[in-house]
């Protein structure tokens, strides 16, 4: 038993090794590791993730910074489905990730962050238990180097156990939100009221980029503004001119 354990512990530190190198070539570069016990054991039953019968296996938050950004665009240069897709950053994302959990070859289970329906996940509670990014009281994801400039895209769990993994404490990395970012979040829920849709925060995304601009974490890692635009308001012309693409359709193979 003794063995098996040992072999189980590298395996899971290969797994993630392995998936943080493939999913890093696509722009993914924040991979962290947690066991899936600590998060399925502090949310509802509709948010828990596969277990494969073990709260000790792995799981995994994947998530990205700006670095995200000249991938994208790349692959829209050179991919005309991504460029007709209705949702080309989540059509991406899924891509993306999901070739990099298959050639893995070990069983797994994957959420997206964007889907709402069925199968949803905590995906800011369940970073901050990986010790990924704290959330703030003014709603924000906050990584300790990269203050509130991250996006969190995907929850991957593993048939693989994690004995290995240390749950560490993430404490607040600007110690309160009280004199930078609540008074701006105060002013963007105001504006938009409650309850609040994806609407809402495109008619005052200014407001609500303003919550971002003033975490005094990461500044330095902001987003450049192409990238902060389409984020906001999902316009897939202004996403298609910062790749360089004219619009209008792709022209038809001859």
């Amino acid at each position: 038993m003794a063995a098996e354990t040992r072999f189980d512990r590298a395996h899971a530190e290969l797994v993630v090794r392995s998936l943080r190198a493939r999913s890093s070539r696509d722009g993914f570069d924040l991979v962290q590791p947690l066991q899936i016990g600590w998060y399925n054991a502090v949310v509802d039953q509709a948010l828990c993730l596969e277990d494969f019968g073990s709260g000790r296996n792995l799981g995994v938050v994947i998530g990205n910074t700006r670095a995200l950004w000249p991938k994208l665009l790349g692959r829209l240069q050179t991919d005309p489905a991504l460029r007709a897709a209705a949702h080309p950053v989540e059509q991406y994302t899924e891509t993306c990730i999901a070739g990099a959990v298959s050639a893995l070859g070990v069983p797994a289970s994957v959420r997206w962050s964007h889907d709402v329906g069925e199968r949803p996940v905590a995906m800011q509670r369940l970073a901050q238990i990986a010790g990924l990014a704290y959330l703030s009281e003014s709603h924000l994801s906050v990584h300790p180097s990269y203050g509130p400039w991250i996006a969190l895209r995907a929850a991957v769990s593993f048939d693989v156990c994690a004995d290995a993994i240390v749950k560490a404490e993430l404490g607040h990395p600007c110690g309160s939100c009280q004199a930078h970012c609540l008074p701006a979040f105060e002013r963007a829920v105001s504006a938009s009221g409650e309850p609040r849709d994806a609407a809402d925060i495109r008619a005052n995304f200014p407001l609500w980029l303003a919550v971002r601009d003033a975490c005094p974490t990461g500044r330095g890692h902001r987003y450049d503004d192409a990238q902060i635009r389409y984020h906001y308001l999902a316009d897939r012309e202004q996403l298609l001119a910062a790749a360089g693409i004219p619009s209008g359709p792709d022209p038809i193979p001859s």
